[in-house]
């Protein structure tokens, strides 16, 4: 795989990856009642330190119990050994007892007593389903707590779009959960419009590109006046005034909700600095940069995928 296969492949898998939290949350608030957590920092009893990609809580139902759950998101199944066992470590450790719930432990509830979601591509669930159980035997991981894989599908029917997540291999420890997602849980994509456009982060640094092409459409956009904007033909250029303090506030409001925080300043400077590389910034200041913003035939993403892989 050549460099620009390769970083085509990482915005592929980042984009996947926003668009599974949105659907996981969703599912998992309608399955369960359960609150999503993006990047909540947790400790196994053994002091390490594990950051699942979303983790999920509900306190106690009709039936007297609470739920939790870990889940890792994945594209596509690891290809390559050591990240096969990376994979298999990182569920390791979710088996453990895990520190960091909001809930706190009630009634003797233990803090490993919670599921393991594993939530790829449908169709790489088929892959994974068959791969991961031999890994992990491989590995010496005998799992005490519910593991499942759940395969996440974007169906067109005509107009109508939705999303299905469906288990590909294991349970999840309510049943009309488990009934629901081994028959297919449907989610009307119009009814995920908002949840869709308004995360495009999360906790993982995102492929220069990306990051690129969220703050031209999402941020600079917005900078320039409407009206200006309107009469603004492609290829024609305005100069904005930005700086990274500001252009920061509001892409994180493309962050998820129980994950503000997520988006560093730190990624907006260097894309900041990769705008003037490629011409289309001038630093003027510390953090402070006059933007030659255009409007482009091609999809900005295209583009800088184009400029910055050069």
């Amino acid at each position: 795989m050549n460099d620009i296969d390769r970083r085509s492949a990482e915005i592929d898998a980042y984009i996947f990856t926003t668009g599974a939290i949105a659907c996981l949350e969703r599912a998992f608030k309608d399955l369960f009642g359960a609150r999503p957590y993006q990047g909540r920092r947790m400790r196994t009893g053994g002091g390490v330190v594990v950051t699942p990609d979303l983790t999920f809580e509900a306190g106690k139902g009709s039936d007297g119990s609470g739920y939790r759950a870990v889940c890792e998101i994945k594209s596509s199944l690891p290809r390559h050994p050591s990240a096969l066992d990376q994979l298999v470590r990182q569920i390791r450790h979710y088996d453990c007892e895990l520190a960091g719930w909001e809930i706190d432990e009630t009634a003797g509830r233990r803090r490993d007593n919670h599921d393991i979601v594993i939530a790829v591509r449908s169709r790489a669930a088929p892959d994974f389903a068959a791969t991961l159980p031999a890994a992990l035997e491989k590995g010496g991981v005998e799992i005490k707590n519910p593991l499942s894989i759940v395969g996440i599908a974007h169906k067109v029917d005509g107009h109508k779009k939705r999303f299905v997540l469906k288990s590909a291999l294991g349970t999840v420890s309510r049943r009309k959960a488990d009934e629901a997602l081994a028959r297919g849980w449907t989610i009307d994509a119009d009814d995920l419009t908002s949840e869709l456009d308004g995360v495009k982060f999360y906790d993982s640094r995102p492929p220069m590109p990306y990051t690129m092409s969220i703050l031209w459409v999402h941020v600079f956009a917005g900078m320039v006046h409407s009206k200006k904007l309107k009469r603004l033909n492609v290829g024609a250029e305005v100069v904005i005034d930005a700086e990274v303090g500001r252009i920061h506030r509001l892409v994180s409001r493309l962050a998820p909700s129980s994950n503000p925080g997520c988006v560093k300043k730190q990624w907006i400077r260097d894309c900041m600095e990769e705008f003037v590389r490629i011409g289309l910034a001038e630093r003027t200041a510390k953090d402070r940069y006059k933007i030659r913003y255009t409007l482009r035939k091609s999809h900005p993403l295209e583009w800088f995928s184009r400029l910055t892989t050069a």
